[in-house]
């Protein structure tokens, strides 16, 4: 882009009002928390924050809890001795254990866990609503991984590849037999969502299905502290709600009640930060050894040689989003699988006649992570930049022999690598802007 078009852009989002929205193209890689941080910063400085046509800021009503509070409350917490031993937190400190965002395990380091016993062993384990054999890069690897557990519990609403795997599968319900209560910032709402019909046969609900495992624990002695008090999803959405003056008998009569919402009050709420404020400066990643400053991190492709960069000539974006498909959700259903039959890859009408690929061709995509490559189907898309083709994940069929079902062929997850570079703060691989090479191939 010329200088001139780039500095009139500059100008124009200053002086506002301007939004920012935000998606995963910009932190499925390894400099994603930096680049986050560096669109916010932007927002900061321009004065867009918390005005009116800017970026308003969550601010759920006073005692309503979150789903991420509850994370973090002292009652659901394990001992920090405990929390430490979470495995990534030694790594990532800022995603995994007591510091964590989300408390959570690092993913890659988990199938490492399983497949070496390092840091420690991991032996078992239950998957709920997730189908990381096909969402997860090297679909060979988590296959493996899961393979050699000495247990696997899966609760899933089908049988999916990654219940193929398991030693017991639970029946799980699906959200539309479910009762959820939650905050919508946006609209600066509470939502209610009412179940359209009861659990189909014996599904449970994931809280159902913890306090039914809870019991069986504290009936054998195995319980030393029960963190879900909770005995159904009604007490569970009461809690939610908490003291915030909402009633579930409200958000049942209208499905929603409004919260009053008031633009730029930073000194009655302040940022949750050590200063209280936005910080362009962040202490807590200064605290962990990390770059306090959001500065620029090239992508891994162009640290690549010349040599790989020359075999693997294009861009791979694997973001797409169909309207028939949820990540790996809803490939059995024979709506979605007529309106969109097979996977795609985008591809510029250019490319593809230099390459000798016609529209539904089927082509290899093979990354320069030197795994088996993915097989998808040619779409010629003359918005699809000549360097960049692109596709969607997710992919697996119902109707393919089982246990994959195809999860090995058809799923870009399995032509991708999970072994990192990862970003240091939330510890993300790198799972678009990769380097590939596309070829024809025959049909599955």
């Amino acid at each position: 882009m010329p200088a001139d078009q780039i500095v009139a852009a500059a100008r124009l989002y200053a002086q506002g009002p301007s939004c920012f929205v935000s998606g995963h193209g910009i932190d499925a890689f390894t400099a994603g928390v930096q680049t986050f941080r560096a669109f916010h910063s932007l927002l900061a400085i321009s004065g867009n924050v918390d005005r009116r046509g800017g970026n308003r800021r969550v601010k759920a009503p006073r005692g309503f809890r979150s789903y991420l509070e509850l994370l973090h409350m002292p009652q659901f917490r394990l001992p920090e001795k405990i929390e430490r031993q979470t495995l990534g937190a030694e790594r990532f400190p800022l995603w995994a254990g007591p510091r964590g965002w989300q408390t959570a395990c690092h993913n890659p380091t988990v199938i490492d866990a399983i497949l070496t016993g390092r840091p420690h062993p991991l032996r078992a384990l239950y998957v709920s609503g997730v189908n990381i054999l096909v969402t997860y890069p090297n679909a060979q690897r988590t296959m493996a991984a899961l393979r050699s557990l000495d247990f696997l519990a899966v609760a899933a609403h089908e049988m999916t590849p990654t219940a193929q795997m398991a030693d017991i599968v639970l029946p799980k319900t699906t959200a539309l037999e479910e009762e959820e209560v939650s905050y919508a910032p946006a609209g600066s709402v509470v939502l209610y969502t009412r179940n359209a019909a009861p659990p189909h046969g014996e599904a449970r609900c994931d809280l159902d299905i913890a306090v039914g495992l809870l019991d069986r624990l504290e009936a054998r002695g195995a319980l030393t502290k029960r963190f879900i008090p909770w005995r159904n999803q009604r007490e569970f959405n009461a809690f939610i709600i908490g003291d915030s003056g909402i009633s579930l008998d409200q958000l049942q009569q209208r499905g929603f009640v409004e919260v009053p919402y008031r633009l730029g009050n930073f000194a009655e709420q302040p940022f949750a930060t050590p200063s209280r404020k936005v910080e362009l400066y962040s202490e807590a990643l200064r605290s962990a050894g990390l770059d306090p400053l959001p500065d620029y991190m090239a992508p891994t492709r162009e640290r690549a040689t010349g040599e790989v960069r020359t075999r693997y000539p294009l861009i791979l974006l694997t973001g797409d989003r169909e309207k028939t498909y949820h990540h790996s959700r809803f490939r059995g259903q024979p709506w979605a699988e007529k309106v969109s039959p097979d996977p795609l890859l985008l591809i510029h009408p250019e490319t593809a006649q230099a390459l000798g690929i016609a529209a539904g061709d089927w082509v290899m995509v093979e990354t320069a992570a030197a795994l088996p490559p993915c097989r998808l189907r040619a779409k010629l898309s003359d918005t699809t930049a000549p360097s960049v083709v692109s596709t969607g994940m997710g992919w697996w069929r119902p109707d393919a022999p089982a246990p994959l079902h195809g999860a090995l062929d058809i799923n870009i997850n399995a032509a991708m690598s999970y072994d990192g570079p990862f970003d240091p703060a939330s510890g993300s691989p790198d799972a678009r802007g990769l380097l590939c090479r596309v070829a024809r191939a025959a049909a599955p």
